[in-house]
């Protein structure tokens, strides 16, 4: 059996016991839903009954769509409040958000995640918690305060769970007021006002969970915020839309097997889906071919260097040097012909001066270069000392005009 094939048989195994064991121990759901009639540790049951007991005298209305498609066009008085972990929303959704507070209603949105679409249009940010890859914060107790003269009660709300660590960054300073901290002094509550209404922003959905407001008094929290929205509203809406949509539940009989408890729990979830992950990854580089070292192939030699050195070595060893010297001569002065078109010869008056002013050669150098040329030109026979000379003032000439 092959490597490759050992390892997906091992996989398959491994994924086949997560669903097909079942887990009978009862741990507590720590999913956070938020839904109105969830009893859970991060159902939101506790807030919706504090809302309805703040307003005795309205039965909240459900809001079941996007906002846009919930759109009031004559409400001027009237209570809008969502609490959901994501608050996603279209262009349209967050003109007509904006437009139904500028009217004179009142909009209370607690998300941990508010799409940017709907705070660039109030020129706010919102700063997350760790990512997918950052490890879990470590439980501990953590708090939450307002702003000094909003509470009556105490100066900061408690319980222990993971830190309250996403916030707003910056806000519009000119329409808005920072309304509550976090543990570490950062704004996770503030209110921005918009024609006639306001808009309250919270980052943490967290602080209306069941678990957050039946631990010790913190049920004054919430109760602290509804007294910061109008006393006698026309109406009072719920969004249960937001809920819902980012939220996917269990079955509704309460079984589940391995595989629905791993992602139940968050951290569990994402160590499973990371370990699926780099196995899948490690099965996709080890199945590629495997085949042998390519060899190098050396580029192909330049043969003119060689050829130019054995025709060199020819007329070396036969000693004509005379030959030698007139193929320099010929190509110095095929040189000056092709490259400053000058066409006099040797032998003609003026040659040093005009050959001077058209390479820009000082004439030092160009005289015995010419002197040397008239005497191998009238010689039969060339010495080795002339033709080296010879070579050595061409080569003068040439390094000095570059």
């Amino acid at each position: 059996m092959k490597p490759i094939s050992r390892h997906i048989i091992f996989s398959l195994l491994i994924a086949a016991v997560l669903t097909s064991c079942s887990n009978k121990t009862s741990l507590p759901d720590l999913r956070e839903t938020y839904g109105y009639r969830d009893t859970r540790p991060f159902g939101g049951s506790i807030a919706y009954t504090l809302l309805r007991n703040a307003y005795p005298a309205f039965e909240p209305e459900l809001v079941k769509e996007q906002f846009g498609d919930n759109y009031w066009e004559y409400d001027t008085a009237t209570v809008y409040v969502n609490v959901s972990r994501n608050f996603y929303v279209e262009d349209e959704d967050a003109e007509e958000l904006l437009d139904y507070v500028y009217k004179g209603n009142t909009a209370f949105i607690a998300a941990e995640n508010i799409d940017t679409i709907l705070l660039r249009k109030i020129f706010c940010t919102q700063k997350s918690g760790p990512g997918f890859f950052m490890p879990p914060e470590k439980f501990r107790n953590t708090s939450l305060r307002f702003t000094r003269g909003l509470t009556l009660y105490k100066d900061s709300f408690s319980y222990f769970y993971r830190p309250f660590k996403r916030s707003f960054p910056e806000i519009n300073g000119a329409y808005s007021r920072i309304a509550g901290y976090n543990d570490a002094g950062q704004t996770n509550f503030f209110v921005f006002f918009w024609g006639k209404g306001r808009l309250y922003l919270h980052s943490e959905p967290r602080a209306f969970s069941n678990y957050f407001l039946l631990t010790n008094n913190n049920y004054r929290y919430m109760q602290e915020i509804l007294q910061m929205l109008p006393a006698s509203p026309e109406n009072i809406y719920w969004d249960n839309f937001h809920t819902t949509k980012n939220y996917a539940g269990g079955k509704k009989d309460g079984s589940f097997s391995t595989f629905s408890t791993l992602l139940r729990y968050p951290a569990l979830a994402k160590a499973f889906f990371i370990a699926l992950g780099l196995l899948l990854l490690y099965i996709l580089f080890n199945s590629k071919r495997r085949q042998r070292v390519i060899p190098v192939i050396k580029p192909p030699e330049n043969t003119s260097i060689a050829f130019a050195e054995a025709i060199a070595g020819l007329y070396l060893n036969k000693k004509d040097n005379r030959l030698i010297a007139e193929k320099m001569i010929n190509y110095f002065n095929e040189h000056t012909r092709s490259k400053y078109f000058f066409h006099m010869n040797v032998q003609d008056a003026g040659y040093e001066d005009m050959l001077s002013r058209k390479s820009g050669v000082p004439s030092g150098i160009i005289q015995p270069l010419t002197e040397i040329i008239r005497t191998v030109s009238t010689t039969g026979n060339v010495q080795d000392q002339q033709l080296l000379e010879l070579n050595g003032l061409i080569e003068k000439f040439f390094k000095h005009k570059s």
